[in-house]
């Protein structure tokens, strides 16, 4: 699991990204990861997954021909080590979700919006729950840290 933590020590806000590694398709073409979203802020807590057969999608990550985590992963790097870039955003090529991180004069603000559209019906929409919380360099590289080891279990496991 890949948590992202807000600074807040009064109220900690956080997202979490589990990844459901019995769900992971490997096809010739294209592999895909299935996930679940967990959002958390005081004691408050909303969870994302697909549990039934409605809809038309899932709540998936590419991992052939394209990695998305891979994209995440050094897109969020890149905008680290950039300090010009004032913002990143990612949103999965089967969208279900966006993540926009932008710099501040001392931290981060983490933006991440819930669009689970196709997956709990026939289409795309942008309506949905979102999360907002600010951060340290320091959370964020603790994510990306974990994110890092569960691409690489993934890919190593089912070696893609």
């Amino acid at each position: 699991m890949a948590k992202l933590i807000s600074e807040d020590e009064e109220i900690k806000s956080s997202f979490s990204l589990i990844f459901l590694e019995e769900k992971l398709e490997v096809k010739k073409l294209i592999s895909w990861i299935q996930y679940k979203i967990v959002f958390q802020s005081g004691e408050k807590e909303l969870v994302y997954e697909k549990l039934d057969n409605c809809g038309t999608g899932d709540y998936v990550l590419a991992l052939t021909p394209i990695n998305e985590l891979e994209n995440l992963i050094s897109g969020i790097n890149d905008f680290l080590s950039e300090k010009s870039k004032k913002m990143y955003s990612f949103e999965p090529v089967e969208p279900s979700f966006e993540l926009i991180i932008e710099r501040g004069h001392e931290g981060f603000s983490v933006v991440f919006w819930m669009d689970s559209g196709n997956v709990d019906s026939t289409h795309y929409a942008w309506d949905g729950f979102g999360l907002r919380f600010y951060t340290n360099e320091q959370n964020i590289l603790n994510f990306l840290k974990e994110l890092k080891k569960e691409k690489d279990e993934l890919c190593q496991k089912e070696k893609i």
